[in-house]
């Protein structure tokens, strides 16, 4: 008979059998390895470990963790009052220390309306370069022995903010950094002008001569923008007429003649415009704006719409050869391909009147994060500058906040930060499209809100503050 079936007619003897000789051969093992060990002389460890008093999970042990932890958690809790009040058709979102601490519908586009000069000011900033600055001049003919001379030669540069001193008193918002007129005029009259008998001959061909764009609404030319171009003095407006003039570059010949005159200086009553300045002219007069950060500053803080659209000029003329507002729009876009912002947005103009603009809150939140260093100080600071003065006041946020608004029928936004001291800034976006937003009773419990919610920001507690 097989091994196999001896095996299986006896299986109880089989199994005793195993399991003995399985104890013999771990018995014999055990005396093996304690001969072995008896054999072994132990060291002493010179490492010694001292013993703490403190727990595992001790403050001393994470204050970095738990500083940043309790400061994270008391805003992003707050935040929650503000997105309970948002209408259905808003974005919002809310970054600090490299945190999301808030987001609604981040990635979904919205009408942005002027906070969209944010965008315009980011890419100016890239194109141009923060020291770009604009130059306004006068050429003339020959001066005569009396210091006659025939005619005067104005050419625009495509300064946006060239003003005489006493306009921005007139102003709603009044321009800061401002390029004044009176600059050009005294060097005139040191240059020993005394007389023009033929013309001041305007010329303003740096950029297109459209007046304003067709995809805002008619009710806002003249009032909220333009007449655009590139030779523009007091936004169009001449010294004792009503209302902004037609054509800016002849209001700005019109405006340099009441000037010289204030001087002394008789000139013509004529003023045309032609398409250069002879080569027998020579330039007598010049005047230079202030850096483009400043440009931007007046933009941002007084939402300064025909600034943002020579702004958008400008770019197209400086890289395509082209100041129009196509070209323009085409460096912004090529731009933003370049910054790889994710959903780009759609931009129509540079300064967001019109309502076929749109933009997410995380392209803003970008845009906060990527120009952190340069922006803050040229934005509206809340209760004390622009469109923004008259807002937070006797809050905790009165100035503090610095943002860009942004205001349109059924339109009301708000980006930007609130910089604290010694950390880094708190960066918010929050933009809302619903019927009769901008009603302030309907947008004022919001940004009250969120200034309630960021006011919870804090540089403390510090993790030394948390070590016992």
């Amino acid at each position: 008979m097989s091994r196999s079936l001896n095996r299986a007619s006896d299986p109880v003897r089989f199994v005793l059998v195993a399991g003995l000789v399985g104890i013999i051969a771990l018995f014999v093992a055990y005396v093996a390895v304690d001969r072995l060990a008896g054999r072994s002389t132990s060291q002493a460890s010179t490492t010694q470990i001292d013993s703490t008093t403190h727990p595992v999970l001790t403050v001393r042990r994470a204050p970095t963790t738990l500083s940043f932890t309790s400061r994270l958690g008391s805003v992003r809790r707050a935040m929650a009052n503000v997105t309970s009040r948002l209408p259905s058709g808003a974005c919002f979102r809310v970054d600090w220390m490299g945190e999301t601490l808030s987001s609604v519908k981040s990635d979904t586009p919205f009408i942005p309306a002027s906070a969209s000069k944010i965008l315009t000011a980011a890419v100016a900033l890239e194109v141009l370069g923060p020291t770009y600055t604009f130059e306004t001049q006068v050429f003339s003919d020959p001066l005569s022995s009396t210091g006659s001379v025939a005619n005067l030669y104005l050419v625009g540069g495509g300064d946006p903010v060239l003003v005489r001193s006493d306009y921005p008193a007139t102003e709603k918002y009044p321009t800061i950094n401002p390029t004044a007129i009176e600059g050009l005029v005294n060097s005139i009259v040191a240059a020993g002008v005394s007389q023009v008998t033929q013309a001041i001959n305007v010329i303003d061909n740096r950029y297109d001569q459209i007046r304003y764009l067709d995809i805002w609404p008619s009710s806002f030319y003249g009032v909220e923008a333009g007449p655009l171009g590139a030779l523009m003095f007091n936004d169009s407006t001449v010294v004792d007429q009503p209302g902004r003039q037609d054509d800016p570059a002849i209001a700005s010949g019109s405006e340099l003649s009441v000037l010289l005159a204030r001087q002394g200086i008789v000139s013509s009553s004529s003023i045309q415009r032609i398409d250069s300045v002879p080569a027998t002219a020579t330039k007598i007069a010049s005047v230079t704006s202030a850096p483009l950060t400043a440009i931007i500053e007046e933009m941002l803080v007084n939402s300064d719409n025909n600034t943002s659209e020579l702004l958008l000029k400008e770019m197209g003329f400086a890289k395509k050869g082209s100041g129009t507002t196509q070209s323009g729009l085409e460096v912004v876009s090529e731009t933003i391909a370049k910054w790889g912002l994710g959903s780009p947005p759609t931009i129509v103009d540079g300064s967001g009147l019109s309502s076929s603009n749109s933009m997410t809150c995380d392209v803003f939140a970008s845009l906060l994060e990527q120009n952190k260093d340069v922006l803050p100080p040229l934005m509206s600071v809340a209760g004390e500058t622009g469109t923004l003065k008259t807002f937070f006041v006797d809050s905790p946020m009165e100035g503090r906040m610095v943002a860009k608004t942004g205001t349109l029928t059924g339109v009301k936004s708000l980006v930007g930060y609130l910089p604290l001291d010694e950390e880094e800034d708190v960066k918010f976006a929050l933009l809302m499209n619903s019927s009769g937003i901008d009603n302030q009773n309907s947008f004022r419990p919001i940004w009250n809100s969120l200034a309630e919610a960021l006011n919870r920001a804090s540089a403390t507690p510090r993790p030394e503050d948390l070590i016992p």
